[in-house]
């Protein structure tokens, strides 16, 4: 396995630690079509190749800061990889909306992960790394 780099997407506002306030906060960013502002930024993104796009699915898509993130860097020629925990509705509309935030990107075949399988995932995702061919 090659070394990487983990990044981890916060917002400048925090999100409540009450499920279902965060779930509240996270329709009305999908209604409002949001792009909350983002806390971390990638200083070097020209150094990556290959991004392994990690994220939950909140109302039909990636979370709202997830789109702030893909339009504030040219990710032009990059890979993206989808990484997604579900509840029950896999990927939904997220597949098209990174294809239409990234039209230039390649955007490899995700893996969408049951929230309840995530703790005996492991096999998957190694098997999911091999298959797209990022080991």
């Amino acid at each position: 396995m090659l070394p990487s780099d983990l990044f981890y997407i916060d917002t400048v506002k925090e999100y409540p630690d009450d499920h279902m306030k965060k779930i509240e906060i996270a329709k009305k960013e999908f209604n409002e079509n949001a792009r909350p502002e983002l806390s971390t930024h990638v200083d070097n993104m020209d150094d990556y190749d290959t991004i392994i796009l990690a994220y939950p699915n909140w109302w039909t898509t990636m979370p709202m800061p997830l789109f702030t993130f893909l339009e504030s860097y040219d990710l032009s020629g990059k890979t993206i990889c989808p990484l997604i925990t579900h509840g029950g509705s896999g990927f939904s509309n997220s597949l098209n909306d990174i294809a239409q935030l990234c039209p230039d990107s390649n955007i490899t075949e995700g893996l969408a992960i049951n929230g309840d399988d995530v703790q005996s995932s492991d096999t998957v995702l190694e098997q999911w790394i091999n298959k797209i061919g990022i080991n």
